[in-house]
């Protein structure tokens, strides 16, 4: 498992590396976004609101192993046809175990599955070194049947890390297993 290399290698490897002398000062993963857009499905059809909601909630809770939180609209926008109090989103917060269950499966599973994936981009990266990964289809994702997926749907994944130095935070996504092109 990711969690157990990491708390007993790739810790030590990075402090090496780093010339880090304390070892809370590593830079690890601390939380992870996963978000499913859902606008666009509510807005073609009102009528299906919570049905749309419950398929794609019970798609993200496979995924990601957590149930998903609905985000709303925070004010109405008349040109997105969106009002007030309408949900806008899914998300699920990940964090320790599950957040490196979900780092394990994404360069294992899904980013090799990408296609024409060449490796993370510079523009992956924020200023910080903090990843983030936009998906244009979920079927990549083994948990996600394709059969079952009823909606086109995208994902967007951010992790973020306890550390503000972006090359660190490189070093880090490196040894976790993604392809850094830079």
């Amino acid at each position: 498992m990711l969690i157990e290399d990491f708390n007993n290698k790739i810790k030590f490897e990075l402090k090496e590396e780093l010339n880090l002398k304390n070892i809370l000062a590593i830079p690890s993963p601390k939380v992870g976004f996963v978000n499913i857009g859902i606008g666009k499905l509510i807005t073609s059809s009102p009528d299906n609101k919570e049905k749309i909601i419950n398929d794609v909630s019970s798609l993200l809770a496979k995924i990601t192993g957590q149930k998903p939180k609905v985000v709303l609209a925070r004010k109405s926008v008349s040109g997105f046809k969106l009002r007030k109090g309408m949900p806008v989103a899914l998300l699920v917060t990940l964090r320790k175990k599950r957040l490196f269950d979900f780092i394990e499966r994404l360069t294992t599973y899904v980013l090799p599955r990408y296609r024409d994936f060449k490796g993370v981009q510079k523009n992956n990266l924020d200023n910080r070194g903090y990843l983030n990964l936009g998906f244009k289809d979920i079927s990549i994702f083994p948990e996600a049947i394709y059969d079952r997926s009823k909606y086109n749907l995208g994902l967007q994944v951010t992790i973020i890390t306890n550390s503000k130095n972006k090359a660190h935070n490189i070093n880090l996504w490196k040894k976790l297993g993604f392809p850094i092109k830079i």
